[in-house]
């Protein structure tokens, strides 16, 4: 994730500034996924069972407080010396980060939960800006983004499921079962589609939108849907599904990035 902010790196900034603001980006990205990640981890503390998985279940562990504390003061800091746009997206990120592990505790929450997720990690585009304004169609980009990345959530909480309701969260999944979270999964690659269609070069509309239909659409979705899939398998499919989106995410960047 710490690469994503790299997204909005301004070709055409003075490279001093570009690089400069691209290494805050990375920062803030760092910065915010730690304070995130341990904030989920304080507060599934009494709910975990695994130590690996969440080291402050041991007993003796302390002194989360405190890193806690050096985190936000980090995250204010660099959302006060970022462009607007990327200040708002810090500080909305440090808020979902709170609502989500901590209260109301969206992550208990069915469809907020896999939704607040998906924002976060998509608000983490707009960390590297240079200046308040972003070329045309980036729009496009983070909702493709977004969309690839909620479907990837929804299969993670197929994988989870187990864990998950051992730990009395309701998520997505456990809530609407195998159909319906697939057919949200189908949304979300449908969106993914329709984003795409207004990325790429006109000529190349109709092959990318059947090969992103067949494959975000269609097929990940039927095997979400799968009634005999296990955990495992949902788990390999999280990992198909991600590589999938690398490669297609990064072939629509370079098309968006080429016709700014």
């Amino acid at each position: 994730m710490l690469p994503v902010p790299l997204a909005t790196f301004d070709l055409y900034a003075p490279r001093g500034r570009a690089w400069l603001a691209a290494g805050r980006g990375v920062a803030s990205a760092f910065v915010i996924l730690a304070f995130g990640f341990l904030l989920n981890s304080v507060s599934d503390r009494q709910v975990d069972r695994d130590g690996r998985k969440n080291p402050l279940i041991i007993a003796g562990a302390a002194g989360y407080q405190y890193s806690l504390a050096v985190l936000l003061v980090l995250s204010l800091a660099l959302a006060a010396v970022s462009p607007v746009p990327a200040r708002l997206a810090i500080l909305s990120c440090l808020v979902l980060g709170v609502v989500y592990s901590i209260g109301p505790r969206l992550k208990s929450v069915p469809v907020a939960g896999s939704l607040t997720n998906a924002a976060g990690f998509t608000l983490m585009l707009f960390f590297g800006m240079s200046s308040a304004t972003l070329p045309a169609g980036f729009g496009y980009v983070a909702l493709v983004y977004a969309t690839l990345l909620l479907q990837n959530q929804l299969m993670h909480e197929a994988g989870d499921q187990f864990e998950d309701r051992a730990s009395g969260i309701r998520t997505t999944w456990l809530t609407l079962g195998p159909r319906w979270t697939a057919l949200m999964a189908a949304f979300a690659g449908l969106g993914a589609t329709i984003a795409a269609a207004h990325i790429v070069p006109r000529a190349a509309v109709v092959p990318v939108v059947a090969i992103a239909s067949m494959i975000f659409v269609v097929a990940f979705p039927l095997l979400l849907s799968w009634p005999r899939l296990k955990t495992r398998e949902a788990a390999r499919l999280r990992v198909i599904q991600r590589w999938w989106a690398v490669v297609f995410g990064a072939a629509l960047y370079a098309a968006w990035r080429m016709g700014a």
